[in-house]
């Protein structure tokens, strides 16, 4: 989208490569994030020409509310990537414990220490 600068001082504009800085009487074609849509779209100074990008706030509240319900606390200021990495890796662990739990009630030896797929295996050749 086109941002132009009205004002007679630098101002930055949130991209989704970090903030740029736009000359008085320039215009760039930038691609705002969501938040500098909102944000530059407020200021009088900014004349922001074309569509507003989607907003991932819903994505984000979906994954603080999941890790919430998981016991994990997460940064208000985390990137949404982060946010679901550290999701995906507490899925992960609770189910490597479920697998654990589940071969430790069948009393089948196995290594603590060994990855999700080889214990899921033992599981399968336990269960057959």
């Amino acid at each position: 989208m086109k941002v132009t600068n009205n004002s007679k001082a630098l101002q930055g504009v949130h991209t989704t490569d970090g903030v740029v800085y736009i000359l008085p009487g320039e215009t760039k074609e930038v691609d705002l994030t969501s938040e500098g849509h909102k944000g530059a779209s407020r200021l009088t100074f900014l004349s922001v020409e074309g569509k507003a990008p989607a907003g991932d706030s819903d994505e984000r509240t979906d994954l603080f509310a999941k890790l919430k319900a998981l016991g994990i606390d997460a940064a208000g200021n985390s990137k949404t990537e982060n946010l679901q990495k550290k999701l995906d890796e507490a899925l992960a662990a609770a189910e490597k414990q479920k697998v654990i739990e589940e071969l430790t009630a069948l009393n089948v030896e196995f290594d603590k220490e060994a990855n999700l797929e080889a214990l899921q295996a033992a599981l399968a050749a336990a269960k057959a």
